[in-house]
């Protein structure tokens, strides 16, 4: 009896012993799953706090966590974050401060709430401790009175009064032996700001200047970490690129953005979001000169075809039926007829129009826009229509006939006007409408030579043509 009690004493002890070495092993092995974020900040009134990442242009909440005891907001999950820039914020959308997430994903970070980098402790991120050292840095060196740890690394760049030599220093390192927080700051440096030196030394190159810069203008964005996606400062270098290429008078939208595509085929991740970003950019900014040609030429010849995987496969459909909807209307093309019935209930159709150029106008009575550019297109009949031998076929959104044949009457609309919402073919579909005004301008054979310009634009174009210069 006495050896059975000791036995199971003994059971009871081994036991004991055995949980608490796989115990050990459980909590030494937390290090490397999952992730634990402590925040300690001083002078908080806030109850609870908010963890936060970038994606693109997007900002996604991961996190949320109460006041402990012990005056920590304790973040923490059984499956690791997305690697890249994170930031704290407050109910009252105050934003603390901005650190990264790597591999290591169990830290504590105490913070004074001084509004003072140099004030934001961490002990168990060599990376953070490293890159507060860098932001108290410029903090201390930027004049501007207001300073926060949100300010971005773009805004301290910009005022600090900063040796070069740091930052050159970064510029000539390889993209392999760099930290995440270090290719974030080289990222941040603007190609306008330090590429422009290196534009001097080439001013003896056959290449043109602007070749040359939009050639390197990506030198300091390494497209093969896709986790500077999830920094706010890659999307922006993209749209700064896209917003540099239109400004610029005959470049080749297109050629850019291919060549764009292309650099970022170094990632299978970075490309996808690349290309998902782009024909974003394209789609919301279809009015543009070739921006809806380039938004169809991404999807049908880069995602469609499988060639680039879709970043958000669920838009897969969405974006194919949208870009069904821009081809035929994109420049080069035959615009389709409609027919729709005049003031006098005539049936007339597009096709039927016997003049050099055709303007295609869709718009209402109702709409503001659309009566602020009235006086304009008024103007561009009367100084084109008998020298260019140009017509308006005008076509009215309108619901109500009585307040469109009012309109027609009193401001003496002297083109062809008819009511769309009474014609053999939906014009909303067969021209995309989204918005009024949307003008076409179409030659002789009804061939689209232009859109969603405003008259005096449609007016440029057509003295190029007949003047023989058709370039851009």
């Amino acid at each position: 009896m006495l050896r059975l009690n000791f036995f199971k004493t003994s059971g009871v002890w081994l036991l004991v012993i055995w949980m608490a070495l796989f115990s050990s092993q459980v909590l030494a092995g937390n290090d490397t799953t999952g992730y634990l974020i402590k925040v300690k900040i001083t002078n908080c009134t806030d109850v609870q706090l908010y963890l936060n990442h970038y994606s693109g242009i997007d900002i996604s909440n991961d996190d949320t966590a109460r006041r402990s005891p012990d005056g920590y907001f304790i973040f923490d999950g059984k499956t690791k974050l997305d690697e890249g820039l994170y930031y704290i914020s407050s109910d009252s959308k105050k934003r603390y401060f901005d650190f990264f997430i790597t591999n290591n994903q169990h830290i504590r970070f105490e913070y004074d709430g001084s509004g003072l980098v140099k004030n934001i402790t961490t002990s168990d991120s060599l990376e953070n401790r490293t890159y507060f050292k860098i932001l108290s840095l410029l903090q201390s060196k930027t004049e501007v009175k207001k300073q926060a740890p949100n300010d971005s690394i773009q805004f301290l760049l910009k005022h600090a009064d900063l040796s070069v030599s740091y930052m050159k220093q970064l510029v000539t390192k390889p993209a392999s032996g760099l930290a995440l927080y270090e290719k974030y700051i080289k990222a941040c440096i603007s190609p306008s700001d330090f590429q422009q030196n290196y534009l001097k030394l080439k001013q003896d190159s056959k290449e043109p200047l602007l070749r040359i810069y939009l050639d390197h203008f990506f030198d300091n964005l390494d497209f093969s970490d896709p986790r500077l996606i999830n920094t706010p400062v890659f999307t922006q270098r993209i749209d700064e690129f896209i917003d540099t290429i239109e400004a610029i008078p005959g470049l080749s939208k297109k050629a850019e953005v291919e060549r764009l595509i292309t650099l970022s085929s170094v990632d299978k991740r970075t490309q996808e979001f690349v290309a998902w970003h782009l024909i974003s950019r394209f789609e919301t900014y279809y009015f543009l000169p070739e921006n809806d040609a380039i938004y169809v030429h991404i999807v049908r010849d880069f995602l469609q075809n499988g060639k680039i995987a879709w970043y958000y496969p669920e838009v897969k459909e969405r974006e194919i039926s949208q870009a069904n909807k821009f081809e035929p209307l994109l420049n080069g093309k035959t615009g389709p007829d409609l027919e729709a019935p005049d003031t006098s209930g005539v049936f007339l159709n597009l096709y039927s129009v016997k003049a050099q150029y055709t303007l295609l106008l869709f718009w209402a009575s109702t709409c503001s826009h659309c009566r602020d550019e009235m006086p304009s297109i008024l103007k561009f009949y009367k100084d084109f229509h008998k020298e260019y031998d140009l017509e308006i076929f005008a076509v009215s959104t309108d619901t109500s006939t009585v307040r469109w044949k009012s309109f027609v009457r009193r401001h003496q609309l002297p083109w062809i006007n008819v009511f769309g919402r009474k014609g053999r073919q939906s014009y909303f579909h067969l021209y995309n409408i989204q918005t009024t005004p949307t003008i076409f301008l179409l030659d002789d054979k009804k061939t689209i030579l232009a859109k969603y310009l405003k008259p005096e634009q449609f007016g440029e174009i057509i003295r190029r043509r007949e003047s023989g210069d058709n370039r851009k």
